[in-house]
């Protein structure tokens, strides 16, 4: 297999990077990462998560910049990079310098200037900060004027800015002393795991500033920032992880596996009764009073071949009555002879995101639409909350008492795009399952679409267009869903929703961009368009072999690295462990069974056949398997579970 293809399978992109290159100065440590600074640490500890000088369009997507001249000088005492790029045809052009010495101290120097005039809503630096070690901790707080405020760092997520006004910062990040002192603005700070980001970010320009702004031609915009690292961290106690192995029951069940539709999503005769073969049943179907009928005439007949259900989001137009637009969903579902049994109703401008103390939208509100779907459809479950993300569920918190459920979807690429970035929103999701629990209270929690790609922008007035298929932040058709990546990311999101009750889960649709199932469609689908044999992409396989779960089981052993699910089916205990990352990892297993290993070396074989488990799996022979990148590993085993005590 040569290179290429290779990557294709693992991230459904032929677009290359450069490696990430490691980087010291004395005990200090960073990563050197498509012009970013990365994982900058003091022996094991990790105290600032990146730097980067990122470019945003008005829409809040990231320029893709063209590396003009990039250079790493590495010395004894410490290391200097510069890059050099642009962005827009030119019209802006940036280089960023990173510092590391061996006293302890980081400097990054960044610069944009404009050839014409630039419109943009951020240019300049963002610092992440990680979540372990700072989340729910104190923080010290530098104004411009040089007050010190002493602050603590939000535990629960932060629907607003946490902290603003700021020139420096002070941490104690697991007995690691930071000093943060930033220069060419005034910075303030978001909780990024609003949007799944593993992070807080330190950024400038406020956002009470207006936006998007321009850079008049001919100026500069100069920023710095300077880390002062001290301290003696405690040496790393890691262990050889103990063999993964099935536990007690959990008293949950595995989330109900929907997947997320809209007209154009819908599958076809022939697509319809391949989800059959998955036990692909559920569909949540996104609608307008516009497109009804047409589109529950589409999911009645994908539910006619898989014997399923269909649940709601309907999308009510602001400057019309609530009622009269539900009646014709209404009446389109009583055409078509389907009962909906989960329904929230919501008016199109909570499509958008607005911030805590902006302008919100007038007109027909959440709560208004709630209750007129719950009269519409009296039989059903009716929900509240946000079809975007969890941040603009944080932001307008449900009020209706009524409600039976409430939800909200999730996209991984509002911020960034790279692989390591989306990889470690996985890290990000216990914070807002548990967020969200706090908020919703009593009420049960489904979830919408949770997904690596973004299906609309709540953020701009459209998503990134990606006919090049790269790793691109803000698009809708984002190559890693239909890859190995896609898969195994699907596998570690359903594994952090361990704890926190929740009884449904999107994490693909039938067919497009976030399909299950192998369709060409807008844009280039590197090696899947000149091989029409193949059926499903990878998700197929990891969504169809938990599908069929019901009761959960705890798994231990295993290291921090890898995503673990274990359930029952009607007939079967199973097994899956995902390796959610780009390093080869070492899994030691105490349970036997039948299994199958979904990397490069099969991927092939699976996307052609959906039956791909029952034909390829063979009886265990080892309890040490090598997971490459992004491979899944399936197994039903021979012994039951351990029974709840």
């Amino acid at each position: 297999m040569d290179s290429t293809t290779r990557q294709i399978f693992e991230t459904g992109t032929t677009e290359t990077r450069v490696a990430p290159r490691l980087v010291q100065a004395g005990k200090l440590s960073a990563v050197i990462d498509d012009g970013a600074l990365r994982r900058i640490a003091l022996g094991p500890v990790e105290v600032v998560r990146q730097i980067d000088f990122p470019v945003r369009d008005e829409n809040w997507a990231t320029f893709p910049p063209r590396v003009i001249s990039e250079r790493l000088d590495v010395t004894s005492g410490g290391f200097r990079h510069e890059r050099c790029f642009e962005l827009a045809d030119g019209t802006l052009t940036c280089r960023v310098v990173f510092e590391g010495h061996e006293d302890g101290t980081v400097a990054a120097t960044g610069e944009a200037t404009a050839r014409r005039n630039f419109l943009t809503n951020r240019t300049g630096f963002t610092l992440l900060h990680p979540i372990s070690g700072v989340a729910g901790l104190p923080v010290t707080v530098t104004t411009p004027e040089g007050e010190r405020l002493k602050e603590t760092m939000p535990d629960a997520i932060s629907p607003a800015q946490p902290i603003r006004n700021i020139a420096g910062l002070t941490f104690d990040v697991h007995g690691v002393g930071l000093d943060i002192s930033f220069k060419g603005d005034i910075f303030e700070m978001e909780d990024q795991r609003n949007w799944s980001d593993a992070s807080f970010k330190t950024y400038s320009r406020p956002l009470i500033e207006p936006f998007a702004y321009e850079i008049s031609a001919g100026s500069t915009v100069r920023q710095e920032i300077r880390l002062r690292i001290s301290g003696s961290p405690a040496a790393s106690t890691s262990t050889e992880p103990q063999a993964i192995r099935i536990g007690p029951s959990l008293t949950e069940p595995l989330p109900e596996m929907l997947l997320a539709t809209r007209g154009e999503w819908l599958p076809t005769s022939h697509e319809a009764a391949v989800l059959a073969s998955g036990q692909f049943t559920s569909l949540l179907l996104r609608t307008t009073p516009h497109t009804a009928d047409s589109d529950v005439e589409g999911a009645a007949h994908a539910l006619a071949a898989t014997a399923g259900s269909l649940d709601l989001e309907i999308v009510l137009d602001d400057d019309t009555p609530a009622w009269p637009q539900l009646e014709r969903v209404a009446s389109a579902c009583r055409a078509q002879g389907v009962a909906p049994r989960h329904i929230i109703a919501l008016p199109s401008a909570y499509l958008s995101s607005y911030q805590p103390t902006g302008r919100w939208p007038e007109g027909m509100s959440p709560l208004d639409a709630s209750q007129a779907a719950r009269k519409a459809f009296p039989e059903a479950r009716s929900g509240c909350g946000m079809l975007t993300n969890f941040t603009e569920f944080n932001r307008c918190r449900p009020i209706d008492e009524t409600a039976d459920f409430f939800t909200h979807g999730n996209s991984a690429t509002v911020h960034a795009a790279d692989d390591w970035s989306v990889a470690q929103t996985l890290e990000a999701l216990p914070d807002i399952f548990a967020t969200a629990q706090e908020i919703g209270g009593d009420l049960g929690y489904r979830l919408g679409l949770t997904a690596i790609g973004m299906p609309s922008n709540p953020y701009g007035s459209a998503v990134s267009p990606n006919p090049e298929q790269t790793r691109l932040t803000m698009a809708t058709s984002d190559p890693r869903a239909r890859a190995l990546f896609g898969a195994a990311w699907a596998i570690g999101a359903l594994a952090k929703t361990e704890g926190f009750g929740i009884e449904a889960i999107a994490l693909a649709a039938p067919a497009g961009p976030f399909g299950v199932v192998s369709r060409a469609g807008t844009v280039a689908r590197p090696w899947y368009d000149d091989h029409p044999e193949a059926v499903v992409y990878p998700i197929f396989h990891a969504l169809r072999f938990v599908a069929a779960g019901s009761q959960r089981f705890r798994v231990l052993g295993g290291s921090a690295g890898l995503a673990a699910i274990a359930f029952a089916t009607a007939t079967a205990t199973r097994l899956v462990i995902a390796n959610p990352s780009p390093e080869q990892q070492r899994v030691r297993l105490a349970e036997t069974g039948r299994a199958a290993i979904l990397d490069t070396s099969s991927f092939e074989a699976a996307v052609r056949d959906p039956q791909w488990f029952e034909h390829a799996s063979t009886q265990l022979v080892s309890s040490s398997i090598l997971l490459n990148p992004w491979a899944i590993l399936f197994v039903e085993t021979d012994v039951a579970a351990i029974p709840a005590k």
